[in-house]
């Protein structure tokens, strides 16, 4: 397995606060990338050689850290609840021998800490006011910790310091301070550029797709709305974000058959009220090549002739309180073709049919005052002749009433046409292998996590999934058994997996929550040789 781009700090996607050591050994980042069980994290680095030396998962959302001021010994302060229940912790790290001391803390957050000088380290708690007229008030309180040594402070010595006496202070959000670095982007960055090397902070990835000759194209929510990487993890152009605030990517591709173009749906206006500037970008280049707009954020499926639709898909928060907008139908050119009437939609419908020869919706069901979510789910056929009911989504009435659609692949192999889709249902997800058109369900797997890409070559489906368990898991798609199945690992840090597309090779790309790829070939990037995770078992 390889990552694309191959630059430093990989495991950490966006930094939120960072600080370095004393003797300027260690690098403490915590970031928004969650890992393999969906915690927070405080990934910490050798500064030598940037290379990563460790993770703390925590708990709790990590509020606050920083280092002593002489020795390498790494405070760490959590919080998490809401404007009536807090909880905390306060945790120690000691990099030189990856000795942690976990204090918790019942019924307050730790938002602040402070190091005094050598022997104190000062303890901010914040307490909520049950006040249900006035609720998201706090009160807060101190208490200070002592030690001529802090190297193996134990848990039991530190909670009973903090514990007692707690004195009322005044304090506000305007007043915690961080670490003595503000501005930690920055300073990875020039930290990088020191050694010669580029490192840039990058979204988490939302869209992919792999061209014939062995291109990427990547989308994120946020950062460049539009990458396109070569076989070799080298980024050969893309197109910058918009310069308005109020437009983001779409996150959906439409490659056109012939390869020259992309369409890329760019959402604009707030969330109650969101419209969609379809934009076509050249593959040679990333030069734009045509625009189009609609009153409603847009949707794309396709099918391998070229056609394909423009959907309403209802996200929006709050819902929108009018009738849906009829889904249009486009060539790869973006010449409209017909209109077609998908009813209802909504984040649950998601519906993404990769190598289908047929245009394939989820379509809702049910009396009018029943709400989207809840309305009985159908697969459909859209065609010249209107929307045609396949099946029910549903095959089993314990799944329940709400369940959720997501990635999905068409299959025509010794087992029939088929499609393979995943569902979410209450308690967990489930991959499933589906008739074509009857629906009738040739074989299913049960998830935990949820399964956030599929694809199929050369008779395998290969498929990942996300914060839980972030495995890479390949099935033989006519029977459904498993090849292979393992975590996502490399380099000691397990990624997390966002989306999936497989090259006309069968070499595997993977986007990540962190923001690289992965590809399971030969390209070039950051490989390691040690992810025998992934292995027959």
């Amino acid at each position: 397995m390889r990552l694309i781009p191959d630059d430093p700090f990989p495991e950490i996607g966006a930094p939120l606060t960072t600080d370095v050591s004393a003797d300027g050994s260690w690098i403490a980042v915590s970031c928004h990338a969650a890992g393999r069980n969906g915690m927070e994290r405080v990934v910490i680095y050798r500064t030598s050689d940037l290379a990563l030396w460790d993770q703390i998962v925590l708990e709790q959302g990590v509020e606050w850290l920083g280092f002593h001021p002489v020795v390498p010994v790494l405070a760490v302060g959590t919080e998490d609840g809401d404007e009536f229940a807090l909880r905390g912790g306060l945790h120690l790290y000691e990099p030189e021998t990856r000795r942690r001391t976990d204090v918790a803390v019942a019924g307050a957050g730790v938002p602040v800490l402070c190091w005094r000088d050598a022997r104190r380290l000062e303890v901010t708690f914040a307490e909520p006011v049950i006040d249900f007229e006035d609720p998201g008030r706090v009160t807060w309180t101190r208490a200070v910790a002592e030690h001529d040594d802090w190297h193996g402070v134990t848990a039991d010595v530190l909670a009973a310091q903090i514990s007692w006496p707690q004195v009322p202070v005044k304090a506000d959000g305007s007043s915690i301070r961080g670490p003595r670095i503000e501005q930690p982007e920055r300073y990875l960055a020039d930290l990088a550029a020191e050694r010669g090397r580029a490192w840039t902070r990058r979204p988490g990835t939302s869209a992919l797709e792999v061209l014939s000759d062995g291109r990427m194209l990547v989308s994120a929510l946020t950062g460049a709305l539009l990458e396109c990487w070569s076989p070799h993890g080298t980024l050969l152009w893309s197109v910058p974000a918009p310069d308005d605030a109020f437009q983001r990517s779409g996150c959906r591709l439409y490659v056109t058959p012939d390869e020259e173009s992309v369409w890329l749906p760019v959402l604009q206006g707030d969330s109650g009220n969101r419209r969609t500037l379809l934009r076509r970008f050249a593959l040679a280049d990333g030069t734009e090549l045509d625009e189009q707009r609609y009153d409603f954020p847009v949707a794309i499926a396709a099918r391998t002739d070229g056609v394909w639709v423009a959907r309403d898909s209802r996200e929006l928060f709050p819902g929108p309180r009018w009738p849906p907008y009829d889904s249009v139908v486009l060539t790869p050119s973006g010449r409209r073709l017909a209109t077609l009437p998908l009813g209802e939609s909504g984040t649950s419908y998601d519906f993404r049919v990769r190598r289908s020869p047929h245009l394939l919706f989820l379509y809702g069901v049910g009396a009018a005052d029943v709400r989207t979510e809840l309305l009985e789910k159908w697969v459909v056929r859209a065609g010249p002749e209107g929307i045609e009911r396949l099946f029910p989504f549903s095959w089993d009435d314990s799944l329940g009433p709400y369940l959720r659609g997501g990635p999905a692949v068409y299959v025509d192999d010794a087992a029939g046409p088929g499609i393979i889709h995943t569902c979410t249902a209450h308690d967990a997800t489930h991959l499933v292998r589906r008739a074509y058109p009857g629906g009738a369900v040739i074989w299913a797997h049960r998830f935990e996590a949820q399964v956030t890409g599929v694809d199929v070559h050369g008779g395998l489906v290969h498929a990942v999934t996300g914060a839980g368990s972030c495995e890479l898991l390949t099935l033989r798609a006519v029977e459904g058994t498993v090849v292979r199945r393992g975590t996502l690992t490399l380099g000691g840090h397990v990624y997390t997996p966002t989306c999936l597309s497989a090259a006309p090779d069968g070499e595997l790309v993977i986007g990540t929550v962190e923001g690289r790829l992965i590809t399971t070939g030969n390209r070039a990037g950051r490989s390691d040789a040690s992810c025998g995770a992934y292995a027959p078992s």
